[in-house]
């Protein structure tokens, strides 16, 4: 199996933006007035699931065959479920009645939210522990400006785009000034997810500076410490061969001091 088959699996990239796709169509779904595209987005969001994990499971079969010892979802039997669950129900999205309309297609469409939510969080999971303090800071000026942009759709109270960035931030980092809050059911539920968004980028940035100190700190103590050891070295190779010298003297004064008789 060739590596850049393997690579694309253990990067599940379809599904990544196939989850993230059908966010806008779930707020889509709590508006007036629903629009074409975002009926569409589920289809196509829960068929590009379905059929990513339909093919990690061939992966899994291949690799069980080959012998290879590769990550693959198929050795996580819960999260595998999940993912035909997480198509089979974006499928059944695009068909239920809107979110405003139905108490118990709001309630599911949550539910299949936090899910996702879940999902995203373990597929992106790599992708954030491997970044560093600056990626991070633009992932999360990106995610909050995404966001802005979203209380400005979500709600009419947000008359400018100005407003919804600051809402996002504020919202965001858990400030709560009270100028501009979420007035809808859509922008309200939308907060609840930049707050969990917010508490997770934090949380990373403040790591990521943390053990940015920590490393520098450690970098210290190791050079002081390899700079002990050189000095111990050199130490003991002087030791060495002064010990050296007394042994060559020592042995020189012996065969002088003791000359053996020729042999007859």
């Amino acid at each position: 199996m060739s590596v850049y088959y393997r690579r694309f699996y253990r990067s599940p990239w379809a599904m990544l933006a196939a989850l993230v796709a059908s966010v806008p169509a779930f707020y889509d779904s709590m508006m007036p007035t629903q629009a074409t595209w975002a009926t569409w987005m589920y289809v196509v969001s829960g068929v590009i699931v379905l059929w990513t994990a339909w093919q990690e499971r061939l992966h899994a079969k291949r690799a069980q065959s080959d012998d290879e010892d590769t990550y693959t979802w198929g050795a996580r039997p819960v999260e595998e479920r999940l993912d035909w669950f997480l198509g089979a129900s974006l499928l059944l999205s695009a068909v239920l009645p809107q979110s405003n309309e139905s108490r118990l297609a709001l309630a599911w469409r949550l539910a299949i939210a936090v899910l996702m939510l879940y999902r995203l969080v373990m597929i992106s999971l790599p992708l954030f522990t491997r970044t560093g303090l600056a990626r991070l800071l633009a992932m999360g000026g990106a995610v909050l400006a995404l966001c802005g942009i979203g209380f400005y759709w979500l709600d009419p109270e947000v008359q400018t785009l100005n407003e919804g960035l600051w809402l996002a931030f504020s919202t965001a980092a858990t400030v709560g000034y009270g100028d501009v809050v979420p007035s809808t059911t859509a922008s309200r539920i939308f907060a609840v997810f930049v707050v969990l968004l917010g508490y997770g980028l934090l949380s990373l940035v403040t790591a990521s500076i943390a053990a940015m100190f920590v490393g520098n700190q450690e970098r210290k103590v190791e050079r002081e410490i390899l700079r002990d050891m050189h000095k111990q070295l050199h130490t003991v190779r002087e030791e060495i061969a002064e010990l050296r010298a007394e042994l060559k003297k020592s042995a020189a004064q012996h065969q002088n001091s003791d000359p053996r008789p020729p042999h007859t």
